[in-house]
């Protein structure tokens, strides 16, 4: 596995197994390759499987069978492209043999995002005496290369000392167990090319963090929240059922029953806030799992009374991972959010799909931007947002997220001092490099950053019209 480089955009510092995506070059050069009726997309994989493993380590096979470096002048020509990669095949300075690769298994990222991903794990024996991988000339997205045992890596990620995204430690709990019942390495990947496990998989963000999207009828593009059941222990915290439909009961219930039968049951819920997209149906959930309810107490106003919550509280499940409770009221009177040394679980300060927005009518700009300051200065390990993936780099997110609120700020500001009175003209002017933005949102996000101007004593309103201090 390699070490991704700590400034790639996508789970920097983790470790990862070589691969990418497909290209259109793959595609077109499978097409060619491929004759006979085989899964045409297995063969496009197979293809990308290939050049990645060249491009990333620089492992290729050898006209006698054995896997080998490849030579500097060759390396450096392939990271051209991957129309370089197809040249030297057909040139035959490398060679790729596809009845080496046996498929053990295949993952499609969770509806988390808009866009899913079939993620295929392929498995290549390279022999007792291969050579070790090496990094391509110039910049890499690893900065170091180890081979892991699959029990190692996977204690290292359950201490919080190694990072792996969801599909890959679901793949190393696959293999840890089958290796725990006496066979070797090779027979477990064997097993598993046969029967590739796939489907729905439990989807980890971190050591007692997990993740259960459910459909909801949140803010596009986002079609789901995420439930988290936290905790390492026999006793659990459930965060934000959101059910509201039979399609998400279903999730909850398949859940909590599997739970149940390993020994582990659910200690209290908590909401992070009142809209209906985090609460979901109270009645629904009072029947699956009727258990003790936490909230501040704009929240427990809204699902029905239970116990208040507060800044600074500990919740502790008894795991030595306890959560401290951070109000972070901007988004929604009365949210909250959850750290721990494990990460931060957000709520909806951040989105990883989409945007966040910050309602003129209950929502408080101010308080919401001095929010993101806070959660950013808390420097946490990851973070755990309510609508998309786990987020890797936790600061800079925060850190841009508050960067675009401030220069939003700015500019509604601009728009005052230069003499625009209204809403509508104030929205225009400081909107204008956003013109695909619904007029509702723009009109309702500009009275957020007005409203919060005005609290800052920077600007004042009479009867409607704006005017700078």
């Amino acid at each position: 596995m390699g070490l991704r480089h700590p400034d790639v955009p996508t789970f920097p510092e983790f470790w990862a197994f070589p691969g990418g995506g497909v290209s259109n070059e793959d595609i077109k050069y499978a097409r060619n390759r491929f004759n006979r009726e085989d899964d045409a997309r297995s063969m496009e994989s197979l293809v990308t499987l290939f050049r990645e493993v060249v491009e990333e380590t620089g492992l290729s096979k050898a006209e006698d069978g054995v896997w080998v470096n490849i030579p500097p002048d060759v390396r450096k020509k392939l990271t051209e492209g991957p129309k370089a990669w197809i040249d030297a095949l057909k040139e035959g300075t490398i060679c790729m043999d596809e009845s080496e690769a046996s498929l053990v298994t295949e993952r499609t990222t969770p509806p988390l995002a808009p866009v899913r991903y079939t993620n295929r794990f392929y498995h290549i024996h390279l022999g007792e005496d291969a050579p070790e991988p090496e990094h391509p000339p110039g910049r890499s997205e690893f900065t170091e290369f180890k081979w892991w045992d699959p029990g190692d890596i996977l204690q290292q990620w359950e201490m919080g000392t190694a990072r792996m995204a969801p599909p890959q430690v679901t793949f190393m709990r696959d293999v840890v167990h089958r290796l725990r019942k006496g066979r070797g390495i090779l027979e477990v990947l064997s097993e598993l090319a046969n029967e590739p496990p796939s489907g729905p998989h439990k989807i980890e963000f971190a050591p007692g963090v997990e993740c259960l999207p459910i459909p909801t009828a949140t803010l596009p593009p986002s079609t789901h929240t995420n439930c988290f059941i936290v905790g390492q222990g026999d006793e659990l915290l459930l965060v934000d059922p959101a059910i509201q439909d039979d399609a998400g009961q279903a999730i909850i219930i398949q859940r909590l029953n599997e739970l149940e039968d390993n020994g582990k049951r659910i200690k209290a819920i908590l909401y992070t806030h009142r809209h209906t997209d985090h609460i979901g149906d109270r009645a629904r959930i009072q029947k699956i799992v009727d258990v003790e309810v936490l909230g501040t107490s704009e929240t427990l106003a809204a699902v029905g009374g239970g116990t208040v919550i507060k800044e600074g509280d500990i919740i502790d499940l008894g795991d030595n991972l306890p959560w401290t409770v951070i109000e972070t009221p901007g988004h929604c009177p009365g949210m909250v959010s959850l750290n721990s040394k494990s990460g931060l679980l957000s709520a909806d300060n951040v989105t990883m799909v989409g945007t966040i927005l910050v309602p003129s009518s209950d929502g408080d700009m101010h308080q919401y931007m001095s929010g993101l300051e806070r959660l950013s200065d808390l420097n946490p390990n990851l973070l755990f947002p309510s609508h998309g993936p786990v987020c890797a780099a936790p600061k800079k997110v925060l850190s841009r997220t508050l960067e675009h609120r401030l220069e939003r700020h700015a500019k509604v500001f601009n728009a005052v001092k230069s003499g625009l009175n209204h809403l509508d003209e104030i929205a225009l002017s400081a909107y204008k490099n956003a013109p695909s933005a619904p007029e509702s949102l723009i009109r309702d996000q500009t009275l957020s950053h007005l409203k919060g101007l005005v609290k800052e004593g920077l600007v004042i309103e009479k009867d409607g019209a704006f005017t700078a201090i």
